[in-house]
């Protein structure tokens, strides 16, 4: 199986006055940036009902998110993270259980695999970076992301990448800390933009997601919520 980075984040609706608040606590703004992501599944939603998110965000590339074996507690995720293209292909072919070609990358087994774009939306972010207070000056800054959705949707996600699953339990603890400090209540639960996207936009899709996990682990905000739309 292909490695990647580990991806352990926690979402939450932003109030209003969040980046003053980032700003007290020492965060510092790193950009503003619009980009379109466009995620591609087969009609099944085979790869989604695997929990295996598969997108082309502009300027970056392609990148693929999937659940490892071992999960984290609600209402954070955990998800292996890949960029590299081989990489990528390698992985597709392993969930869709295809055979992986020779050569070529994403965009050339598009066909070959059954997949096609299942939802594209443009996002609105500011990001920036935070060290939590008493943290090592040799650690990495934890990532805080305020995004607007260009159908209405706002969310905001605490993320630490890591490579390692032992380092996993100390991100964690850093994020549940940085949360608190944001005013994020302890069991708050927010969707991901894609998960509004379907629910908006394709409910059947997203009633399948829905029947998929409901005896399992939910993915990145998969709850059935009244979803408000500003």
């Amino acid at each position: 199986m292909a490695l990647g980075l580990i991806e352990v984040e926690r979402k939450f609706l932003p109030g209003p006055g969040i980046e003053e608040r980032l700003q007290e606590l020492g965060g510092i703004l790193e950009h503003r940036i619009t980009f379109r992501d466009s995620y591609y599944d087969t009609p099944e939603l085979s790869l989604m009902r695997s929990d295996h998110w598969l997108r082309q965000r502009e300027g970056s590339g392609w990148q693929l998110k999937y659940a490892g074996a071992a999960s984290v507690s609600e209402p954070c995720t955990k998800y292996t993270e890949l960029t590299a293209e081989s990489a990528i292909v390698a992985q597709l072919c392993e969930v869709l259980r295809a055979e992986v070609p020779r050569a070529g990358g994403v965009a050339a087994v598009l066909d070959h695999l059954g997949l096609q774009e299942i939802a594209s939306f443009v996002t609105q972010r500011s990001g920036w970076k935070l060290v939590p207070s008493g943290a090592d000056e040799e650690e990495p800054p934890l990532r805080v992301d305020l995004d607007t959705a260009d159908f209405g949707y706002a969310v905001g996600e605490v993320e630490a990448l890591v490579r390692e699953e032992a380092e996993v339990p100390a991100a964690l603890e850093k994020i549940h800390s940085v949360s608190s400090m944001l005013g994020v209540l302890v069991h708050e639960e927010a969707p991901a933009k894609l998960i509004v996207y379907l629910q908006c936009f394709r409910p059947q899709d997203y009633q399948r997601l829905l029947e998929v996990y409901s005896s399992k682990r939910k993915p990145e905000g998969t709850e059935d919520l009244d979803v408000r739309l500003g």
